[in-house]
């Protein structure tokens, strides 16, 4: 039998999946499990745009749409960001795409030949690597120098050779949660600028901010917006996760290879899907209010929490719906405990809590947990934390 591509033979299947595997296999078996490794809002999508999702059933709207998306959809897409940053990006150069992912897939597809570096910070969500590799690239890590989890303008103008295509951004940050200031990203856009590389900035975490913080969008620079795919989405900001409706903003050169290859590859995104999305652009913001208001509460408890927890340290999220403390001081030789991976699923089989490595975004002293589930829930799975953590103190 002829043996598989090179390229999928050598990818390795997402760590988060593995467990999550492993957990939903210990609640078929009746144990008793919590996962904290959820990556989307455990709210219901808003029943206005689930009500629009039904109606263009009912109309008989399931047919084909542009490649691209619908026009209604990226004009509303257009002036959302106009509203939001004060940037006018026209439906024309918006694509549609089945989520935020492939949009950052396509993105890298469009501009990355064999052999192109592409700059990823360290932590990274655990799907960078894996695609610029599927696109013959090159990933370039680069890992912070200060406890805040941040990489630095000067870092990245150190890492930029004559092979580097882009960089990949994100904020706020999956898994760290930490969200770059504007001088920050101000500073950043200088050295792109510069260096005529390429940014890819993951934003769909935009609107999950917390303490009142002032977000700062790279659509803000307008030297570099030429340079600039903007990726964005509805998974986070409606929990609309398993919707699977993203987009990205660009130039009209990248806009274009992006539909070619959107269109040998998926089309376009399902019909239905986009009719909600647009219910989300056009419709009743406030949801993110709320939302937002309970993650910043469940936060709140979880930073308390690990504060209490000793040999532990956190960045402080002010973003997103994650903690990613370090918890490398508990990993314990003589229990065959010597990575993120490996106590995470001595947590998880022993404990009945579940975890992600640091391993799976490049830091393996640190491990992610969600709060995006309830206080009770979070009470709960801490109490679990911290007594499978004392387990292992020496």
């Amino acid at each position: 039998m002829r043996t598989l591509s090179s390229r999928i033979s050598q990818l390795t299947e997402s760590q988060t999946v593995a467990l999550t595997s492993l957990l939903e296999s210990m609640k078929r078996e009746g144990k008793d499990v919590i996962s904290l490794g959820a990556g989307e809002p455990d709210f219901a999508t808003p029943y206005a745009i689930q009500q629009a999702a039904t109606h263009a059933i009912q109309k008989g709207n399931t047919k084909y749409t542009a490649v691209s998306g619908i026009y209604e959809l990226r004009q509303a897409i257009s002036n959302w960001i106009n509203n939001e940053y004060s940037v006018i990006y026209s439906p024309e150069n918006i694509v549609v795409t089945s989520g935020a992912k492939h949009a950052i897939y396509q993105s890298i597809i469009a501009i990355c030949d064999p052999g192109d570096e592409i700059i990823v910070p360290i932590p990274y969500w655990v799907s960078y690597p894996a695609q610029i590799e599927l696109a013959g690239g090159v990933v370039k890590t680069i890992t912070p120098q200060t406890m805040d989890l941040k990489i630095t303008a000067e870092q990245i103008d150190q890492a930029i050779t004559a092979k580097t295509k882009a960089i990949i951004l994100n904020s706020p940050c999956n898994p760290s949660g930490v969200v770059y200031s504007k001088p920050e990203l101000e500073a950043i856009a200088r050295v792109i600028k510069r260096n005529g590389i390429y940014v890819i900035s993951d934003e769909i975490y935009d609107k999950i901010i917390f303490d009142a913080l002032e977000y700062s969008s790279m659509t803000y620079f307008a030297d570099v917006r030429d340079q600039l795919i903007y990726v964005n989405g509805v998974s986070k900001s409606f929990a609309m996760t398993g919707w699977r409706i993203g987009f990205l903003a660009a130039n009209s050169q990248i806009v274009s290879a992006v539909k070619k290859y959107q269109g040998h590859s998926t089309t376009h995104p399902t019909t239905i899907s986009q009719v909600a999305a647009l219910e989300a652009y056009r419709g009743d913001q406030s949801f993110h209010r709320e939302m937002v208001a309970a993650f910043q509460q469940r936060r709140d408890y979880v930073m308390q929490r690990l504060s209490t927890i000793k040999k532990t340290g956190c960045v402080f999220p002010r973003g997103a719906f994650y903690a990613f403390p370090d918890l490398s001081l508990y990993y314990n030789k003589n229990m065959g405990i010597k990575s993120s991976l490996e106590l995470c699923y001595y947590l998880l089989e022993q404990f009945g809590v579940g975890l992600v490595p640091g391993q799976a975004f490049g830091m393996d002293t640190h491990v992610r947990l969600s709060f995006a589930t309830s206080l009770d829930v979070l009470k709960i799975a801490f109490d679990r934390i911290e007594s499978g953590l004392k387990s292992l103190a020496p």
